[in-house]
C-alpha cells in the first residue's frame, strides 16, 4: 500500500501511510470558535477512524475537541508543548521542536511555525508547529499554520529531503500576514525546501472574518505565482473531500 492524503477541509486532512491513519488538525464541525465555516466539512466525525492525530497548534479551528469526541476510534494525540492541558481526555505526546516520536513505521518530528501561541485566556502558552512526516522512504511536511519565514525553512531543508509539502495559503487578509503566509509566500518557501508536491491547505472553507474567503483569492494566487515561478506542475489541488495517491 502506498500513501494517501484527502482534504477533509480547511486544515483537515486524512493521510494513510500504509495501513496506519492520520488525521491532521481536526475540525470536521460546522463551526470553531463561534465562527461559521464557509464551505463545509467533506464528513462528519463519525466517519473517520485515525489510530494517530496531529494537532500543529491548539487554536479553535486546528483544534477541535467537539470533534475529537465523536470520533469512534481510539486514536493518539501528538501536539507541540503546552498542548495536553487542552487534552485531558486522550493520550498526549508533547514535543519539543525537531524531536521526534515513532508510531508503528511512521516516524514524527515536530518542526517550527511561526504563529502565535495559545489557545484563549485559560491557555495563553500552548505551543505551534509544523509536523515531518518520515514513511517508507517517503517525507511529508504538514506545515499547519505559519508565516513565511527563509530561516525557517532552511532549517527543514538541511534536516530532511521533503517529498510532500502541506502549505497554509489561506487566512491573510487583512491584517494577519504576521501570522499567516501568503500563496506567493508558499510557493517561495517550496522551492527553499526543493520539495517534489506542493498541496496547499488551510484556505477557502473558514476565516476570523468569513467574508475573506473569496477576498482572498488564494487559491487563484497559488495558481498564478506557481505558474510565474515555474513549479505549476507540482502543484497538487485538492478540492474539500478529494484525494490523492502516490505508490511507494
Amino acid at each position: 500500500m502506498g500513501l494517501q492524503i484527502e482534504n477533509l477541509g480547511h486544515s483537515t486532512l486524512r493521510v494513510k501511510l500504509g495501513s496506519l491513519d492520520v488525521l491532521t488538525d481536526p475540525f470536521l464541525t460546522r463551526s470553531a470558535g463561534g465562527v461559521p465555516r464557509v464551505v463545509p466539512p467533506a464528513c462528519s466525525p463519525e466517519e473517520v477512524s485515525p489510530q494517530l492525530v496531529l494537532v500543529s497548534h491548539a487554536h479553535y479551528d486546528h483544534l477541535d475537541l467537539k470533534t475529537l469526541k465523536r470520533i469512534p476510534s481510539e486514536f493518539v494525540v501528538v501536539t507541540p508543548e503546552n498542548c495536553g492541558k487542552v487534552l485531558k481526555e486522550w493520550e498526549v505526546v508533547e514535543l519539543k521542536p525537531f524531536t521526534s516520536f515513532t508510531f508503528g513505521d511512521v516516524k514524527v518530528t515536530l518542526v517550527p511555525a511561526r504563529h502565535n501561541r495559545g489557545r484563549n485566556l485559560l491557555h495563553p502558552d500552548t505551543g505551534v508547529g509544523g509536523f515531518v512526516l518520515e514513511w517508507s522512504g517517503l517525507t511529508v511536511y504538514f506545515a499547519g499554520d505559519t508565516a513565511f519565514s527563509e530561516h525557517l525553512y532552511l532549517s527543514i531543508s538541511e534536516r530532511f529531503k521533503v517529498d510532500i509539502a502541506l502549505f497554509p495559503i489561506g487566512g491573510f487578509m487583512p491584517f494577519f500576514r504576521r501570522f499567516h503566509q501568503t500563496p506567493e509566500e508558499a510557493v517561495k518557501g517550496f522551492k527553499i525546501l526543493n520539495a517534489r508536491w506542493l498541496i496547499p491547505i488551510h484556505y477557502g472553507s473558514w476565516h476570523v472574518i468569513p467574508f475573506l474567503v473569496k477576498r482572498e483569492r488564494a487559491l487563484e494566487r497559488l495558481l498564478s505565482y506557481s505558474y510565474i515561478s515555474n513549479v505549476s506542475d507540482k502543484v497538487v489541488v485538492l478540492g474539500t473531500g478529494s484525494c490523492w495517491s502516490l505508490e511507494k
